[in-house]
């Protein structure tokens, strides 16, 4: 299973990116899952997402190793590290999937295969003056980028109750032709009103997003 990024990024947060060429046998033999993953690891259905769960499995024994720590799931479905204080966001797409912990910050991340379909959803999930600001230069790219900010956020609070449109704002930015940058964007609840700073890169024809705690 090739890394594709393996780095820390932020003091005590490490993210790691990988290209999934193994099979799920091989996938499988090298995570060994116990009796109650293994009766999860059933229920999936298609080899692909097989392969998208054994892999970000695998890459956080790798990122954490030798610290591994038994992964449980919270009522929301968000994973999160049983034994360990840690915060954890995943994320696959197609034959990426993505892994980032921090071990003080909370944390998101998405990866996504960059597809002209998001143009058909994307005022589900962008306000009117988000969509006006996206323009026509780097579309694709920067609906994506909207897209996963807005995810990553979603998964960094952790609960379900958020509006795409309404609790997560993303700043204006420019996107740059590098296919590596960062933008703001807000979260607003009940709770709390902050800005985060949001990274994105291109990898091949994916993007990755990600963002952390201050």
């Amino acid at each position: 299973m090739p890394f594709v990024i393996q780095s820390s990024v932020a003091k005590n947060v490490i993210l790691g990116v990988w290209r999934i060429d193994e099979s799920v046998i091989q996938l499988k033999s090298i995570l060994n899952p116990g009796m109650e993953d293994s009766r999860y690891f059933e229920t999936l259905k298609s080899d692909l997402r097989r392969k998208q769960w054994l892999s970000y499995r695998i890459a956080i024994n790798h990122l954490t190793f030798p610290e591994k720590g038994e992964l449980i799931y919270d009522e929301f479905g968000k994973p999160q590290f049983k034994d360990q204080p840690w915060q954890l966001s995943v994320s696959h797409s197609g034959n990426y999937a993505a892994v980032i912990i921090g071990k003080e910050k909370r944390v998101g991340i998405d990866i996504e295969i960059l597809k002209p379909r998001v143009e058909r959803i994307a005022n589900r999930f962008l306000s009117e003056e988000e969509l006006s600001s996206v323009g026509n230069e780097n579309r694709l790219e920067k609906l994506y980028v909207y897209w996963g900010a807005k995810e990553s956020l979603y998964k960094l609070y952790g609960k379900p109750e958020i509006d795409f449109r309404s609790n997560i704002i993303v700043e204006p930015f420019i996107y740059l032709c590098t296919g590596i940058g960062q933008c703001r964007a807000i979260l607003k609840t009940g709770e709390m009103c902050r800005e985060f700073c949001i990274y994105y890169r291109t990898i091949s024809d994916y993007l990755l997003v990600y963002t952390l705690e201050r």
